[in-house]
Protein backbone atom coordinates (compact mmCIF):
# COMPACT_ATOMS: atom_id res chain seq x y z
CA UNK A 1 0.00 0.00 0.00
CA UNK A 2 2.64 2.58 0.83
CA UNK A 3 4.22 1.42 -2.91
CA UNK A 4 1.03 2.70 -3.56
CA UNK A 5 0.85 5.75 -2.31
CA UNK A 6 4.98 6.78 -3.09
CA UNK A 7 3.59 5.98 -6.76
CA UNK A 8 0.74 8.22 -6.71
CA UNK A 9 2.34 10.98 -5.21
CA UNK A 10 5.29 10.98 -7.71
CA UNK A 11 2.96 10.93 -10.18
CA UNK A 12 0.74 14.31 -8.94
CA UNK A 13 4.56 15.69 -8.29
CA UNK A 14 5.44 14.88 -11.81
CA UNK A 15 2.17 16.82 -13.05
CA UNK A 16 2.41 20.00 -11.47
CA UNK A 17 6.21 20.10 -12.90
CA UNK A 18 4.86 19.54 -16.45
CA UNK A 19 2.23 22.06 -15.85
CA UNK A 20 4.48 24.47 -14.73
CA UNK A 21 6.52 23.96 -17.90
CA UNK A 22 3.55 24.45 -20.25
CA UNK A 23 2.35 27.46 -18.40
CA UNK A 24 5.76 29.39 -19.09
CA UNK A 25 5.72 28.09 -22.65
CA UNK A 26 2.44 29.14 -23.10
CA UNK A 27 2.88 32.22 -21.94
CA UNK A 28 5.77 32.81 -24.26
CA UNK A 29 3.59 31.56 -26.97
CA UNK A 30 0.58 34.05 -26.22
CA UNK A 31 3.65 37.26 -26.01
CA UNK A 32 4.77 36.12 -29.16
CA UNK A 33 1.42 36.39 -31.21
CA UNK A 34 1.68 39.97 -29.53
CA UNK A 35 3.94 41.04 -31.08
CA UNK A 36 5.96 41.11 -27.58
CA UNK A 37 8.91 39.84 -28.07
CA UNK A 38 10.59 40.27 -24.50
CA UNK A 39 8.26 38.53 -23.04
CA UNK A 40 8.24 36.01 -25.47
CA UNK A 41 11.75 35.95 -24.76
CA UNK A 42 11.77 35.77 -21.36
CA UNK A 43 9.16 33.25 -21.29
CA UNK A 44 10.48 30.49 -23.43
CA UNK A 45 14.27 31.15 -21.57
CA UNK A 46 12.59 29.88 -18.40
CA UNK A 47 10.93 26.80 -19.97
CA UNK A 48 13.96 25.94 -21.87
CA UNK A 49 16.20 26.32 -18.81
CA UNK A 50 13.34 24.27 -17.28
CA UNK A 51 13.40 21.25 -19.31
CA UNK A 52 10.68 22.09 -22.08
CA UNK A 53 12.44 21.55 -25.21
CA UNK A 54 9.87 23.55 -27.28
CA UNK A 55 10.65 26.21 -25.35
CA UNK A 56 14.68 26.24 -26.98
CA UNK A 57 13.41 25.64 -30.07
CA UNK A 58 11.02 28.58 -29.85
CA UNK A 59 14.56 30.53 -28.45
CA UNK A 60 16.26 29.39 -31.62
CA UNK A 61 13.19 30.91 -34.09
CA UNK A 62 13.62 34.10 -32.17
CA UNK A 63 17.34 33.98 -32.68
CA UNK A 64 16.93 33.13 -36.06
CA UNK A 65 14.27 35.61 -37.44
CA UNK A 66 15.75 38.42 -34.72
CA UNK A 67 12.65 39.16 -33.64
CA UNK A 68 14.02 41.02 -29.91
CA UNK A 69 17.19 39.93 -30.50
CA UNK A 70 19.99 40.73 -32.96
CA UNK A 71 19.74 38.04 -35.46
CA UNK A 72 21.93 35.23 -34.74
CA UNK A 73 22.30 31.85 -36.39
CA UNK A 74 24.71 30.15 -34.66
CA UNK A 75 22.67 31.30 -31.78
CA UNK A 76 19.44 29.96 -33.01
CA UNK A 77 21.55 26.48 -33.89
CA UNK A 78 22.47 25.95 -30.54
CA UNK A 79 19.12 26.38 -29.32
CA UNK A 80 18.03 24.09 -32.30
CA UNK A 81 20.63 21.08 -31.35
CA UNK A 82 19.68 22.07 -27.44
CA UNK A 83 15.83 21.09 -28.43
CA UNK A 84 17.14 18.38 -30.66
CA UNK A 85 18.65 16.29 -28.47
CA UNK A 86 15.90 16.74 -25.81
CA UNK A 87 13.53 14.87 -28.43
CA UNK A 88 12.19 17.93 -30.44
CA UNK A 89 11.64 17.53 -33.91
CA UNK A 90 11.25 20.92 -34.89
CA UNK A 91 14.24 21.57 -33.52
CA UNK A 92 16.45 18.63 -35.18
CA UNK A 93 14.81 19.43 -38.34
CA UNK A 94 15.34 22.74 -38.21
CA UNK A 95 19.20 22.13 -36.64
CA UNK A 96 19.86 20.14 -39.82
CA UNK A 97 18.40 23.01 -41.83
CA UNK A 98 21.36 25.40 -40.37
CA UNK A 99 24.45 22.44 -41.22
CA UNK A 100 23.16 21.73 -44.26
CA UNK A 101 23.09 25.40 -45.66
CA UNK A 102 25.98 26.54 -48.32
Amino acid sequence: MKKVAGIVSLLMVAGVISSCFADTYQEGKTALAQHNYSKAMEAFTKACDSGNFKGCFQLGALYENGEGVGQNTYTAATFYTQACRGGEPLGCSNMGLKYDTP
